[in-house]
């Protein structure tokens, strides 16, 4: 058994491990580079492989650093099938839609500067047609604990992560021996989705580090961080923006203002949950209350519950999101991208970042070389649209809300494998090198950084 780190390697973006054994090649992931230029540039230097000689994709979840390269392995010739959830599978469509048309908006763009230099821009990586042909792969949905063989000798089975509806972490059997994925395994004690599932033993593991080398704090702490803000910003006639993954953060975030407002807690004011892919994704949600916990499953049998209560406002259109910027004080206003890399999120800021009176709260993490690292680590003025714009309004970083596990959560999981050897991914060198003294320390268990591109064989 052979593998090939092609993507997470070194980086926290860009999920994707190639398995060789037993004559199948498989993907674990096939997710989209983001951050730093020079790590986006991957997404054009193409696949360290043939995408024609793929037979499978697993794929653990639908976040697009996970699922956002499937377009284009198909466009280069994959004619294999991606197995995954059945929530995963839903929302894999909207993200990829939604991704299609943010690229074709802006190579547009690109293309105009470049006209105006003589220049030719590059085009996008895909495009919607190029979404609609990937998705003939994803052909039969897997629910949790259904064993799907593969080839003869070469089995596969998904089990709850618990970091987003429908993620699954990866067990992989074969050649007598038995490889786990993580993908992104979830917090525990999280609203709607259920707790990450206990792993099975394995002799190889590969395990994200996202929070590797920290401890989060407690939901209970974020929650009051996230009242105090809307209490100071609000009442000082400001409007707190929330820049917000559109799968299961934004949710979770929805959850949460809704119990404020269901015990009196919230102040006077208007929510816009200014994302269409947000609004389809909770629409997805909304579809599948059999992957929610037993509190999830009551809450949102009820109307109302946090998907439908009287503040929340859903905007739809461009022209309903610019109302928005009409409005000066008094709201609440969720959009994507999590990250601040483009989407509403963008004109929100423009319109409120150099604002005393407003507020910012970062609920999820934020990569290198984005506008959302850079107001986390203090700048004064960020690029927004080209133009310089000072960063005046309060900024506030909770990380309780974090659909990741930390490193205590990590370390059990890992411990119950008995794995052998573990493989260290899907993390920046901060979070690798703490997480990876923390296994020394604490497991007796071989563990490895892999670089981008490396290859590891006789697994």
């Amino acid at each position: 058994m052979k593998i090939t780190f092609c993507g997470a390697a070194e980086t926290v973006t860009g999920s994707c491990h190639l398995i060789e054994t037993n004559g199948v090649r498989i993907l674990l992931d096939c997710g989209l580079f983001q951050g730093q230029r020079e790590i986006r540039e991957r997404n054009r230097a193409g696949f360290p492989f043939d995408p024609k000689t793929i037979d499978y994709v697993l794929l653990s979840h639908a976040h697009l650093d996970h699922v956002g390269l499937i377009p284009l392995l198909v466009k280069n010739g994959f004619h294999g099938e991606v197995v995954t959830t059945p929530p995963s599978a839903e929302i894999a469509k909207v993200i990829l839609t939604d991704s299609a048309h943010i690229q074709v908006e802006d190579a547009a763009y690109r293309a105009r500067k470049a006209r105006r230099r003589g220049e030719k821009a590059r085009p996008p990586l895909y495009d919607v047609g190029d979404v609609l042909d990937s998705l003939d792969a994803f052909r039969k949905p897997i629910p949790y604990e259904v064993p799907i063989v593969l080839k003869d000798g070469v089995e596969a089975v998904l089990h709850d992560a618990g970091h987003i509806l429908g993620s699954a972490t990866v067990e992989l059997r074969a050649e007598g021996k038995t490889v786990l994925y993580s993908g992104d395994l979830g917090n525990r004690h999280r609203p709607i989705v259920r707790d990450p599932k206990d792993p099975c033993e394995a002799d190889t593991v590969l395990i994200e580090s996202t929070y590797g080398d920290r401890e989060h704090r407690t939901l209970d702490n974020s929650v009051a961080e996230l009242r105090e803000a809307i209490k100071t910003v609000i009442g000082r006639g400001g409007n707190l923006l929330i820049p917000s993954f559109a799968l299961e953060r934004t949710q979770e975030v929805l959850y949460e203002l809704f119990l404020m407002w269901q015990k009196d807690e919230l102040p006077k004011c208007k929510i816009f949950l200014d994302s269409p892919l947000a609004i389809a994704t909770t629409r997805i949600f909304s579809r599948h209350p059999d992957y929610f916990d037993v509190e999830g499953k009551e809450l949102f049998s009820n109307v109302p519950n946090p998907f439908h209560f009287p503040p929340l406002h859903c905007t739809q259109t461009t022209d309903e999101s610019k109302r928005i910027n009409g409005v000066s004080e008094g709201s609440i206003i969720i959009a994507g991208s999590g990250m601040c890399t483009g989407g509403r999120i963008i004109h929100h800021l423009r319109h409120n970042l150099w604002r005393e009176e407003a507020g910012v709260i970062f609920v999820g993490y934020q990569a290198r070389g984005t506008i959302g690292r850079q107001i986390v680590d203090g700048a004064k003025k960020v690029n927004i649209f080209g133009e310089e714009t000072a960063v005046r309004a309060q900024i506030w970083t909770v990380n309780g809300f974090s659909a990741h596990a930390d490193q205590p959560i990590l370390l059990d999981w890992l411990a119950k494998t008995r794995a052998k050897q573990v493989f260290l991914v899907h993390g920046e060198e901060r979070s690798l090198k703490g997480f990876e003294k923390a296994i020394n320390e604490k497991l007796s268990i071989d563990s490895h950084i892999p670089a981008w591109k490396e290859e590891v064989d006789n697994l």
